[in-house]
């Protein structure tokens, strides 16, 4: 008995150390000094504590005394939670003037206005000794070793669940949502012959677990330890244009809200809108977060509360376990791609040009369009919470901020 219960002591010891490590690793901004916004209905202050009760549900974010530059993009940023009759009127018909129009109008203007060049005059892709640079530069203001070789026997869960060994390829990628992650998955499924649909859709997510490195049965088949020598690369994405995609895919309308059975959403209007509100108002009456409620979701919680799709791409690489060959900017996709099949064992007969094709800038791409137009509004402290938590990621390659002409590119000069 007194040894069954010096076990479990020793067990609980452990379990508490983890929890302890895994919140200091990560970065919390709960202690932050609340911030205060300037609506058309006074000052809402937005909590820096969970156990704050000042709930005001009928402030838009977006509305400013005396402008209306702000609603630009509210079709995008709006729940529909507590609203005025005359709030809700202007907002449903911003939605259909952008329903009509999207962002084809816009990206015309921006086009003319800054003489944006063509795809053939992109800035020049970073070279991958640069990037390593930068890698080193990031494990050094984290505190953490660099790896010799990938040690994937500590590899921690998340980076194995993000993880694929392709053996036809003989090649390890590391998938990180909103940065690309379908295209190349589709592209190992169709190697290893798993996948017969011509195009990239989301049935790859689930087929994708055949190859995963989290799976028992599969890790058992290739031992992780032989796995140390195997090329490894990942891909990753301005983080600002990756926040803004990732919340117009998964809650700019009343159909994506229902992702993950509208949970996310429904923990992110709890805590910054009103602790009141149910499942039921999410799935059945379309209240959905606005994008500044997402941007307090992410930038004052924990990232261990923050789903795979918004959470800073660096937590998912494990630099200080696996060494990648390659770091993949989604932004140079297409040029990058030519480089890493190189390396694939057997090579696929398609391209991987990400969300960007030969017709198409990301400079004016829809989620780069959207950034530029939303943060310019969101408020300079919150900008930089968000920055500082995900300054890792900026940092990889040196990405540009929103506000730059380049953006959403890389700054690299040969």
């Amino acid at each position: 008995m007194a040894k069954f219960v010096t076990i479990v002591l020793f067990l609980a010891v452990i379990g508490i150390t983890g929890y302890i490590y895994l919140n200091f690793e990560s970065v919390n901004f709960i202690s932050e000094e609340p911030v205060s916004v300037s609506t058309n209905t006074g000052n809402r202050i937005i909590p820096g504590s969970r156990n704050s009760n000042n709930r005001d549900t009928t402030t838009n974010f977006w509305f400013t005394e005396g402008s209306t530059e702000s609603l630009s993009g509210a079709a995008w940023t709006q729940g529909t939670a507590g609203y005025d009759d005359e709030t809700l009127q202007t907002l449903k018909d911003l939605n259909d003037a952008y329903a009509k129009s999207a962002y084809s109008k816009e990206q015309i203007a921006y086009q003319t206005a800054h003489h944006v060049p063509s795809v053939e005059d992109y800035p020049s892709v970073p070279d991958q000794k640069w990037v390593q640079e930068n890698v080193l530069s990031v494990l050094r203001s984290l505190r953490l070793p660099n790896p010799r070789k990938s040690n994937w026997l500590r590899a921690k869960p998340l980076t194995l669940l993000k993880s694929y060994y392709s053996p036809k390829a003989d090649i390890l990628y590391t998938g990180i949502p909103k940065s690309g992650c379908t295209n190349w998955k589709f592209t190992l499924l169709k190697i290893e012959g798993m996948f017969y649909d011509d195009v990239p859709n989301p049935k790859v997510h689930y087929i994708i677990n055949r190859l995963n490195m989290a799976n028992t049965v599969y890790r058992r088949k290739y031992n992780r330890n032989s796995l140390s020598s195997k090329y490894t690369y990942t891909v990753i994405r301005n983080p600002w244009t990756r926040m803004a995609s990732g919340y117009n895919d998964k809650f700019s309308s009343s159909r994506a809200v229902k992702w993950q059975k509208g949970k996310v959403a429904l923990q992110i209007l709890r805590k910054y809108r009103d602790k009141n509100i149910t499942i039921k108002d999410v799935l059945e009456e379309g209240f959905r977060p606005t994008f500044l409620e997402f941007l307090y979701h992410l930038a004052y919680d924990s990232p261990n509360d923050i789903n795979a799709h918004f959470r800073p791409q660096y937590q998912m690489l494990d630099l200080s376990n696996v060494l990648f060959n390659f770091i993949g900017s989604l932004e140079h996709a297409k040029e990058q791609s030519k480089e890493i099949f190189t390396h694939f064992k057997e090579v696929p007969d398609i391209s991987v040009p990400g969300p960007y094709d030969s017709s198409s800038d990301p400079r004016t791409e829809r989620s780069t369009l959207f950034a530029r137009d939303q943060f310019k509004n969101v408020p300079q402290q919150l900008l930089d919470l968000l920055y500082k938590k995900y300054k890792p990621d900026f940092m990889i390659y040196n990405y540009s901020n929103f506000t730059d002409p380049l953006f959403p590119f890389p700054i690299y000069h040969n």
